[in-house]
């Protein structure tokens, strides 16, 4: 015999256990036709799309601020280094002037004597050969123009100088390329015709570790005035070149000033 009250089973709650999802808020209200909680949903919805990118735009702008900060670092570091080199160079420049004016004056004052033959210093004529170039390595600049990380450097007016100081290089370097054909396709030709001139092209004598006793050696020299031509343009020359110097070691100063203004 069945027991009809016996208790019934209690029914699952319908009711759920967890929080609704905004996407699920969001159709509840479209169902129930509630526009101002649509409205609502995805104005929130909206705001932290917005502040999500706005989050992940200060942390990129921070990043980019830190690597501006190393950068410049690497630039000041670089560019102390080039306006040091720089003064060397001229330095180098003007040794190589003094001597090829010291030989001028020697084969001059020779024939104004009527000497058929003169005497120069072998270390002079060396240094009066020499064909300098100036040569610098800037990997910081240089890994930046090529990467296009120069972008990173906020201020325009350094920006613009760090880009164009290739240009301002070449002014000199170009020069000194021509000084150096000038050397080597006319001067020198020309004194091996009129001279033996082994004894000034040994390589100690032009990296200067000959012995005292070798230092004082001289050469002896045709008296001709086809030399002393191409020696005036050969100064001539050089001293145009020490000119062009200015203009970068100029830049130079005013990038490093740039610089240390840039640097927090």
């Amino acid at each position: 015999m069945t027991d009809s009250n016996a208790p019934v089973p209690s029914q699952p709650s319908s009711k759920h256990k967890r929080p609704w999802t905004i996407l699920g808020r969001l159709s509840k209200a479209v169902r129930e036709q509630n526009w101002f909680a649509v409205v609502l949903e995805l104005t929130i919805v909206v705001f932290g799309v917005v502040i999500g990118f706005q989050v992940t735009a200060w942390g990129q702008t921070r990043a980019d601020r830190a690597e501006e900060q190393d950068l410049l670092q690497g630039l000041r570091i670089e560019f102390t280094e080039v306006a040091a080199d720089l003064e060397k160079q001229v330095e180098k420049h003007q040794r190589v002037e003094q001597a090829v004016a010291e030989t001028i004056d020697i084969i001059a004052n020779a024939r104004q004597d009527g000497a058929p033959k003169t005497s120069v210093a072998d270390t002079t004529l060396a240094w009066a050969l020499i064909p300098t170039t100036t040569q610098f390595s800037q990997g910081v600049l240089d890994g930046m123009l090529a990467t296009g990380r120069l972008q990173l450097i906020r201020d325009r007016v350094l920006r613009t100088a760090l880009s164009e100081w290739e240009g301002v290089m070449a002014d000199v370097t170009e020069d000194e390329v021509t000084a150096r054909e000038m050397v080597v396709f006319q001067l020198e030709p020309l004194l091996w015709r009129l001279m033996d001139a082994r004894s000034m092209r040994e390589y100690e004598l032009l990296l200067g570790t000959l012995s005292p006793s070798k230092l004082a050696a001289k050469s002896e020299i045709t008296v001709d005035t086809e030399l002393i031509g191409a020696l005036s343009s050969r100064l001539y020359w050089q001293r145009h070149v020490i000119r062009e110097f200015t203009g970068p070691q100029a830049e130079a100063v005013r990038i490093l000033d740039l610089l240390d203004q840039s640097l927090e």
